[in-house]
């Protein structure tokens, strides 16, 4: 029996609440937001949703203004909580959201810290390296039992430009997007491969030049929100298989934010996850330009964490 709790249903984690219903992932999942109708009203979609699968998740909701005692027993909470409508202001990024965000993590965590929960935390909301440092500075959790989504769905972006200039499968595609999850990530092209073929040797062959791969991925969800408004496919799914991974102990890797003992912030890094959370990073080596670009990411991280 597993129990997973998301606080905010909007379209990111509404999104999320569809997908761990259909995957199966949580025995029972508790939806919470600040708009009770909106809770409640996901619940009913999700438990109509149910009468056409075979998976059967218990589904519940919590209003906002009352205790959160039931996140007690929860192995997981997702945070998907925030306004999307902030980034849409001409000029505006991920950090447009820090202000609200940050008064969002102030809003929650008195509740969370009631319930006694103990588990793992997953962030969505953004920027999510700076509230994945704050939360879990403000719960008092271990380090490890917080992450971020982090680059997991940057390095999905890669892959698919990387696919889609190469015309082969995403799946013929490794490597990992790093940093922080916003202006100053950068792909590692050092790990990234292309069936098996280093991503220089291919694109030499292919004379396709890595710069145009570069802004493709770095601007793959800028694209989605220029047409539809916001994001919510590619990060639902994120966060639900990050979920599955602590779930069911998978100890496996991926590129999330998790905390930088030398850096003191959460940063996208490959990092093995299980059901105690992060388990160990992974060491990846990174060309002598790459380090750079990632010490640079972690002064912006730590710089945009000193405005709150």
């Amino acid at each position: 029996m597993s129990k997973v709790a998301i606080i905010g249903v909007g379209h990111v984690g509404a999104q999320v609440a569809a997908d761990m219903v259909l995957r199966g992932t949580a025995s029972e999942l508790v939806l919470i937001d600040k708009n009770d109708k909106k809770a409640l009203a996901e619940y009913y979609d999700l438990t109509d949703q149910q009468a056409l699968t075979r998976e059967q998740t218990v589904v519940t909701t919590v209003p906002y203004t009352q205790n959160w005692d039931t996140l007690a027993d929860c192995d997981v909470i997702v945070v998907a909580a925030g306004n999307i409508e902030l980034t849409r202001q001409d000029g505006a990024d991920r950090l447009a959201e820090l202000p609200n965000s940050a008064q969002i993590v102030r809003d929650i965590v008195p509740k969370i810290k009631a319930s006694g929960f103990d588990g793992i935390v997953i962030n969505i909301t953004n920027p999510c390296d700076v509230v994945a440092t704050y939360l879990q500075q403000q719960i008092g959790l271990y380090t490890n039992q917080v992450i971020g989504t982090g680059t997991t769905l940057d390095t999905a972006r890669m892959k698919r430009a990387v696919s889609t200039f190469f015309k082969c499968n995403m799946a013929d595609v490794s490597g990992f997007v790093l940093g922080e999850h916003g202006e100053t990530q950068f792909t590692a092209w050092s790990t990234v491969a292309v069936a098996g073929v280093p991503i220089t040797h291919a694109a030499e062959s292919s004379n396709i030049k890595l710069e145009d791969l570069k802004e493709e991925a770095r601007l793959g969800g800028w694209h989605i929100m220029a047409g539809k408004g916001f994001t919510s496919n590619g990060i639902g799914l994120t966060a639900t298989v990050l979920t599955e991974a602590v779930l069911n102990d998978m100890r496996q890797a991926f590129p999330l934010s998790a905390y930088d003992a030398e850096k003191q912030i959460y940063i996208g890094q490959v990092t093995r996850i299980g059901k105690k959370g992060v388990l160990t990073h992974v060491d990846v080596k990174l060309t002598p330009d790459e380090q750079a670009a990632f010490d640079a990411s972690a002064a912006a991280i730590q710089h945009n964490f000193s405005l709150i």
